[in-house]
């Protein structure tokens, strides 16, 4: 009886065991347990955590904020260990520092770490320094529900108490952690003080101020003990409490403020009482309907904004974002029934539950059609039978494979079933070899009885085992060096694929080798004997004829009418070997002439050429646009240009819905958090877009926003200094900008004004759309300065003085309303109207109490200088530093950015010095500023594919080196590790061809696909090399040894690349993974076409310089 090898025992062990169907319906249970509790999102979270750490030091310049406060703070997280980056912010009074954490830090450990270490070290900072308060900055805190209140009737402030309201109701369910409202005014009671009025009662602020505070008294002061006269309570003790707090407007009329000879003075007399939202709001926020809207078609019929609202709810850590957001919006629908006036329209503009559901069930129904393309493969080469176990096998493998996902702690989403589409190929191939090599024996004469068929089951994987586990763990190898090789951001992008690809190959193994022979035996009919036999049936001993037959039917007769002429020849081996190095040069010239040609990197690309990037824009169904304005700009003026934009906006066809803020940046998203992007400010505005569903078959978002940023520049045009930029979601980890230059300098003046250079320099590269950059615009400010001497001789303490100033400017606060019912504390605010607002040239109009209850005019005691706001001082780790971003139109930013540097490297500064350019290699750096007065550094989307593409190449090596390991010992020979490791350069004859003939960029998703190839064709030479090895042990000459292994795997072989192939198609309509699905099929399709020519040529000279000697190689 023949010894089997490790496979051959396995397929022994379950073929005809009830077992095995015990673990089928176990595997099946296990993957419908997990595709049901397993939760869902369109893309990994990645675990990023950030803090940002603020400080005040009151009255403080940016510099010496920059020197009493951040440095030393800069000092303190720089002990930390697991920081990544520290960015600090000096402005007037203020410090801000935003620590990220790297990336896979935890969040909770991390944030401890941080406070630890600020608190311990708080000595450093001055006494008169406020804080530190830390406030976590993570992905957790991004919302994944946005509910708009829309209503013709009501107001923002009503809306904003109504969605209080429901916030507070959503409170309870399980899965949510934060929720708040973005826009929208809170009521309030205003004091409008006149101040003549208060001259000629003889009152001042101070008066108004402390008569507020002395009415506005509640809490508690004690307790009681109920008398024995308390028939009931005798002897309780009962709590005393204060109540004499200010509850409404009249209370606020009524307050006596001062008391005079005859009367007392109330605060009507001297003021005018308002209640309500701030006439003058600091920020809007308007919703729109696009043309595209049917469930809206009435408010869509009309081109009005209404007042809105957004209620912001983000999930838990760990919780389903499907299950919450269903959740959420099933008692949405209950308090619409319940308490939501029927005026009010609950719209939802951001729902990622819907999103990753949407993706999930798109990518459900791509891995359908990938596998029913498979399955019909298998069913024209191998029949009905063969491919219905194909179809059997499969749903097992994703079955185990989404088990293990859900085991690990992983969720369902693009890139883990990406993972499953690029594995299907793959997975199916060791049950389409496996039964493949059944069928064969079948065909190779009649089985007499039951243990005939069972022993050629047996003896068939049994034959391949060691080839299809070494080409498997090859596979698995390379998906699994994707882990330990990608850093930073990319590595949990793409850890999914790294996980689940083996996972899915070690479940197909194991299913080929125990589930298919188990059903071919019950399910593969006997075949007719074939007429002839195939060299690999020769028995041992017997001679074999000296004329044989091909083997391989109709396939293999094709082969050889191709290989004959060249197999055997050795002028035309080598032809055909310079013919593959030409091919290889060509190819591979395709994405690098542009670096190379005499005109430059910059402007379009070659006709033949091919771009490199990191990963290519996405077709999404939202999109963002963000103004910012010169700092200083009034709410109203950036809300014309908001409302400008919104126009643009809504004359595109494929807009369903669309929200407007002025003075705020809207509802935020992990994009925004990475940009970086101001909370509010009067000067900022976004416009959040939504479009139809991709499914609907329209314009792809990335066509609509390239239309968009051209017919944004007549807006830009009008208002000078506005940056109006149209921001994608990025179809990968976000970025601040697609092209990002960092510049490092010790001068603030001259960074800025180098900043600017910069930022003409971007505006005049190719397809360059929109540039933005990090430096302030000049803000007049008037310094009011204390005559010190003259104020005590006034009788006027300097800080009163200040404190007029201060409420003239912006009034003041002086303690909340207790309204009964009401959600939010009313703040009681002392107001200036217009008329009497704070003018530097009229403080002769102002006055403060002096000596003597005299009052002294501002004029005699202040001074007025006008100058300039200072700038604020941007550091990253430690240094001064400014940033342009810029963003092109549809090239990929990798050549924009060489001919940047090429031009700006070397530069004059305006200082005398010159600009140094660096960091584009495969290494980054941080900013020296000890050889040179000015730094240059690339970030963004090139820093990103650099540190992608070098991670890459590490996995390509680390893999392709186990691959070589794992073959030289079990081959005991370096040179038929080589010639297996031959198919692998082979891929590129097709794929830069492939990217070129479907115009797509060559990007990570790319490189992951030449990563893949590495293993997946590594597996066809060995099937070829093992049947070689085989036939010559079997005393086969060694030509027709290697035409007959090519013959008879030609077929397997077919399927295999087929069935790749036609599981990768699925993918090229995905703007994302496209390249990945090309370079697998082209690249799959050039090395199986050359491979199963190159392997026998290789093979047939290496074993006539060393000839074969049988061993004992399996395993």
């Amino acid at each position: 009886m023949r010894k089997h090898n490790l496979t051959g025992r396995l397929t022994a062990l379950f073929i005809d065991s009830k077992l095995t169907l015990v673990l089928i319906l176990a595997a099946l249970i296990f993957g419908l347990y997990a595709v049901l509790t397993t939760p869902r999102e369109e893309n990994p979270q990645i675990s990023m955590p950030a803090a940002v750490v603020q400080v005040l030091l009151p009255g403080a310049s940016p510099e010496e904020v920059e020197a009493q406060l951040v440095r030393p703070l800069e000092a303190l997280v720089n002990q930390i260990p697991g920081v990544d980056h520290v960015t600090a912010v000096a402005a007037d009074s203020a410090a801000v520092l935003s620590v990220q954490f790297e990336v896979g830090e935890e969040k909770e450990p991390s944030l401890v770490k941080l406070s630890e270490r600020l608190l311990g070290g708080r000595g450093a900072l001055p006494r008169e320094a406020v804080g530190p308060f830390i406030r976590s900055a993570d992905a957790d805190d991004v919302p994944i529900l946005a509910l708009s209140l829309i209503s013709r009737e009501y107001d923002d402030a009503a809306l904003k108490t109504l969605g209080l309201r429901m916030l507070d109701e959503l409170q309870s369910l399980e899965g949510i952690s934060s929720t708040y409202v973005v826009g929208g005014r809170s009521n309030e009671l205003r004091i409008r003080i006149d101040p003549k009025r208060l001259q000629n009662f003889g009152i001042g602020f101070d008066d108004i101020k402390n008569a507020v505070l002395a009415a506005n008294v509640a809490g508690p002061i004690g307790r009681y003990v109920e008398p024995a006269s308390a028939s009931m309570t005798a002897g309780l003790e009962a709590n005393v409490r204060v109540e004499d707090f200010i509850a409404s407007k009249t209370d606020l009329e009524n307050l006596v403020v001062a008391a005079r000879p005859g009367r007392t003075v109330l605060l009507s007399d001297v003021a005018d009482i308002e209640v309500g939202p701030d006439p003058e709001p600091k920020h809007l926020s308007r919703f729109g309907f696009g043309q595209a809207s049917a469930e809206y078609a009435e408010y869509a019929k009309n081109p009005e904004e209404y007042v809105s609202v957004t209620l912001a709810i983000a999930k838990k850590k760990g919780a389903n974002a499907v299950t919450v957001a269903d959740e959420v919006l099933a008692r949405v629908e209950r308090m619409k029934a319940s308490f939501v006036p029927k005026a009010v329209e609950v719209v939802v503009t951001r729902n990622d539950g819907v999103k990753a559901n949407d993706a999930v069930n798109v990518l459900i129904g791509h891995l359908g059609i990938a596998i029913a393309a498979v399955v019909a493969v298998t069913w024209a080469f191998l029949g009905f039978r063969a491919a219905l176990i194909v179809a059997v096998t499969v749903p097992l493998i994703l079955a185990i494979t989404l088990g293990m996902v859900n085991l690990a702690g992983l969720t369902i989403n693009r890139l883990t079933l990406y993972g499953l589409i690029i594995a299907l190929g793959l997975l199916v191939d060791d049950s389409i070899v496996v039964i493949e090599n059944i069928v064969r024996h079948y065909r190779l004469g009649p089985m007499m009885d039951r243990e005939e068929r069972l022993r050629r089951t047996i003896d068939a994987p049994d034959e391949i085992g060691n080839a299809t586990l070494l080409a498997t763990i090859a596979v698995m190898l390379v998906f699994a060096s994707l882990i330990p090789s990608l850093s930073g951001m990319p590595r949990q992008y793409f850890f999914p694929v790294g996980f689940s690809v083996p996972v899915a190959l070690a479940a197909s193994f194991f299913v080929a080798y125990v589930v298919a022979p188990w059903a071919a035996v019950r399910w593969i009919p006997d075949e007719k004997p074939k007429t002839r036999l195939a060299a690999k049936d020769v028995k041992d001993g017997e001679k074999p004829s000296s004329k044989p037959k091909r083997p391989g039917g109709v396939i293999g007769r094709i082969y050889c009418r191709f290989a004959e002429p060249l197999l055997g020849h050795p002028k035309r081996e080598a032809c055909f070997l310079l013919l593959i190095v030409a091919l290889l040069a060509l190819s591979s010239l395709m994405p690098f002439w542009q670096l190379v040609r005499p005109e430059g990197p910059g402007g379009p690309v070659p006709p033949f050429g091919v771009e490199m990037g990191f990963l290519p824009k996405d077709n999404k169904n939202t999109f963002n646009v963000t103004v910012k304005m010169p700092d200083g700009t009034p709410v109203e003026v950036t809300d014309r240009v908001v409302r400008d934009v919104a126009e643009h906006v809504r004359a595109i066809p494929e807009v369903v819905d669309y929200q407007t803020w002025s003075g705020l940046s809207g509802v935020a998203d992990f994009n925004s958090m990475i940009r970086g992007d101001p909370a509010e400010g009067s000067n900022i505005g976004a416009v959040r877009v939504n479009l139809l569903k991709k499914d609907t078959g329209r314009r792809s978002s990335i066509l609509l926003t390239r239309e968009l940023r051209v017919a944004l520049k007549s807006v830009a045009a009008r208002y000078p200094g506005a940056d109006i930029q149209v921001v994608e979601d990025p179809p990968g980890p976000p970025l601040k900008a697609s092209i990002l230059a960092e510049i490092y300098m010790h001068d603030q003046k001259a960074l800025e004004e180098t900043a600017a250079i910069v930022r003409r320099a971007f505006e005049d590269t190719y397809d360059m759309m929109e540039t933005t950059d990090s430096v302030e615009s000049d803000v007049p400010m008037y310094r009011l300065r204390v005559d010190r001497e003259k104020a005590i001789l006034a009788g006027v303490v300097p800080a009163k003085a200040a404190e007029a100033l201060k409420r003239l400017v912006e009034g003041e606060v002086v303690g909340y309303a207790h309204k009964p019912g009401e959600r939010e504390p009313q703040a009681i605010r002392i107001d200036i109207p217009n008329e009497f607002a704070f003018d530097p040239k009229r403080l002769d109009e102002v006055f403060v109490p002096g000596a003597l209850g005299k009052d002294v005019a501002l004029s005699s005691i202040v001074r007025v200088e006008k100058g300039v706001t200072d700038h604020k001082i941007v550091h990253k780790d430690g240094v001064r530093m400014a940033w342009v971003g810029g963003e092109l139109g549809s090239t990929t930013p990798t050549y924009a950015v060489l001919d940047l540097q090429h031009r700006l490297n070397g530069m004059t500064l305006p200082t005398g010095g010159t600009l140094k350019g660096g960091n584009l290699t495969f290494n980054d750096e941080r900013a020296d500023l000890t050889a040179n007065e000015g730094v240059l550094l690339w970030q963004g989307e090139n820093r990103m594919m650099l540190d992608s593409y070098r991670d890459l190449v590490k996995a390509l090596a680390l893999s392709i080196g186990s691959i070589f390991l794992i073959l030289v010992a079990y081959y005991r020979s370096f040179g038929l590790a080589l010639i297996a490791l031959a198919a692998v350069p082979l891929a590129f004859i097709g794929l830069f061809p492939g990217h070129w003939l479907f115009g797509a960029q060559f990007s990570a998703s790319s490189l992951i696909g030449v990563v893949a190839l590495a293993g997946v064709v590594v597996r066809n030479s060995l099937l070829i090399i093992d049947f070689v090895r085989d036939y010559l042990k079997a005393g086969l000459p060694l030509e027709e040894a290697a035409m007959d292994a090519g013959a008879v795997r030609l077929r397997p072989i077919l399927l295999t690349t087929l069935a790749i192939i036609f599981g990768s198609v699925v993918m090229i309509t995905d703007p994302v993974f496209s390249g990945l699905a090309i370079s697998f099929i082209f690249g799959t399709a050039a090395s199986t076409v050359f491979t199963v020519f190159l392997i026998p040529i290789l093979l047939t000279f290496y074993y006539k310089r060393w000839p074969y000697k049988p061993d004992a190689t399996k395993l």
